[in-house]
């Protein structure tokens, strides 16, 4: 599903109001601030994605089944620090920034 708005169902309007009444009494555990760094709110479809988890990035992705496969690597304290700042510069992941600089290393080799 993409973050495209899309009108809810009427179950789904009515689960997205217990939830807010949960949270507004404090019986959801607060896991997150609901608004990025700059102070802008998350939308619903963000949200929606969050709390479905992560995609896997394996053979079976379109499907939505299969494990994505795993590596890790040791990095300088330099590298690390540089990427941490990229990172930060960009709003985005280390994890994504690896899989990219990989592929593209990959792809030109």
């Amino acid at each position: 599903m993409s973050n495209e708005s899309r009108a809810l169902t009427d179950a789904e309007e009515v689960y997205y109001d217990q939830y807010d009444e949960d949270v507004t009494a404090g019986r959801v555990p607060i896991i997150g601030h609901g608004a990025r760094r700059d102070g802008t709110r998350i939308s619903d479809a963000e949200l929606d994605d969050i709390f479905r988890g992560r995609p896997t990035l394996g053979r079976s992705r379109a499907a939505g089944r299969g494990r994505s496969p795993r590596r890790q690597v040791r990095l300088p304290e330099r590298t690390n620090a540089a990427l941490d700042a990229y990172v930060e510069k960009h709003g985005t992941t280390a994890s994504a920034v690896i899989r990219e600089a990989l592929e593209a290393y990959l792809a030109n080799a």
